[in-house]
């Protein structure tokens, strides 16, 4: 996973931007939700505590220090989950906490398990799903916790809490929150009505991934 790097301007510009467009699309509620960019090896940028993701500016934005166990003033109350994805996989360049309703659902359901393989864009983007055991928000422990079900997953699904995700870019990861989102719909959905999924079988989903890693060098 290959990162984009970008300047201080540029990341306060697209979390902005981001952050309203989750508020809009139904992934957060309220003040919740957090979203961060890292700006380079030692530091990231990150969305303020106690407001809306919806009324984020670039001025809210936090500037916070990967190798620093206390936040700058205002950020977010997970920002040590966001500073622990960034020590463990160096290859993230931004991370979306979130609490879309579906997969906040399945979050806090005894069942958690989820199909991947429904949909193409799953196989792509999705992949695997690791599940973060319960810690109290905005905690050491928490934090830890995610830190180390990034080393297995690039989405995680927090119980009784909600999702986060993270990628090379922010699009990235909000495009993963989004497809998980849309296969808890799936099966929510589909366990109301009494339909029985079927799943993509492997082999088609090994052709899919050599499919379009084939399109993206053509």
């Amino acid at each position: 996973m290959k990162h984009k790097v970008y300047g201080v301007n540029k990341i306060k510009t697209l979390l902005e931007t981001h952050s309203k467009r989750a508020f809009t699309l139904g992934l957060v509620w309220g003040t919740s939700g957090n979203m961060s960019i890292r700006a380079d090896a030692e530091s990231f940028f990150i969305t303020p505590t106690g407001k809306s993701l919806g009324d984020i500016t670039g001025r809210d934005v936090v500037h916070c220090r990967i190798d620093k166990d206390s936040p700058n003033k205002n950020a977010s109350m997970e920002w040590a989950l966001h500073r622990g994805i960034y020590q463990k996989r160096r290859d993230a360049c931004a991370v979306f906490h979130s609490q879309p309703l579906y997969s906040t659902l399945i979050a806090c359901a005894k069942d958690k398990k989820i199909k991947i393989a429904l949909i193409p864009e799953a196989i792509a983007y999705v992949k695997k799903i690791e599940v973060v055991p319960y810690r109290h928000a905005g905690s050491i422990e928490l934090a830890q916790k995610c830190a180390e079900g990034a080393e297995k997953a690039d989405v995680l699904l927090l119980e009784n809490h909600g999702v986060v995700t993270f990628g090379t870019c922010i699009e990235d990861a909000v495009n993963k929150t989004l497809t998980l989102e849309f296969l808890c719909r799936l099966t929510v959905v589909s366990n109301a009505a009494a339909i029985e999924l079927k799943e993509i079988r492997p082999r088609q989903a090994t052709e899919f991934l050599k499919l379009i890693g084939t399109a993206k060098r053509v």
